[in-house]
């Protein structure tokens, strides 16, 4: 398999964990169990892994392990397009930026919690997930429909001729 190819599954792979996670963050919200983990982000009520028996720390917990994913994943193509496609200003800056994004979200998770669910970082925690998800996808369709390392004009030429 050549680095392109490598490159569009890892990014349509960080566009795949961005959504599980605002889905499964949505599950949180919903079933009322943003503080199933307590307030000692990044432990979960002292652990590392926590006694799951409780419906709340567990669907909580599976929110952090999916945005854990997210942030390996989103890792993983932030070190691929500096290694194979640094001079491709697109691919480079929206793995910048959906990286970038992914810490931010961590980061408003944790305050998130530690402030027993401000109303204003619950909304801002969701709106940087929001805008993860949207630069990993913008990513995913770049790396799809404008291969990484091929200049998008010049690629439109050589499906013109």
């Amino acid at each position: 398999m050549n680095r392109r190819r490598v490159f569009q599954i890892v990014a349509v792979a960080s566009a795949v964990v961005a959504y599980a996670t605002v889905i499964v963050g949505g599950t949180v919200r919903s079933a009322g169990a943003g503080m199933g983990c307590g307030a000692d982000w990044p432990l979960c009520n002292g652990s590392i892994i926590p006694d799951l028996s409780d419906p709340e720390t567990a669907i909580e917990f599976s929110h952090r392990v999916v945005a854990l994913s997210a942030g390996i994943v989103f890792l993983l193509t932030l070190v691929l397009a500096f290694l194979w496609y640094r001079k491709d200003k697109r691919i480079l800056f929206l793995s910048v930026s959906s990286f970038l994004l992914v810490v931010a979200q961590a980061l408003l998770g944790a305050l998130t919690v530690q402030t027993d669910l401000s109303p204003v970082l619950v909304t801002a925690h969701l709106a940087v997930g929001t805008a993860t998800f949207a630069a990993a996808l913008a990513l995913a369709l770049i790396a799809l429909m404008h291969p990484p390392g091929t200049p998008a004009d010049e690629e439109s030429k050589t499906t013109a001729s």
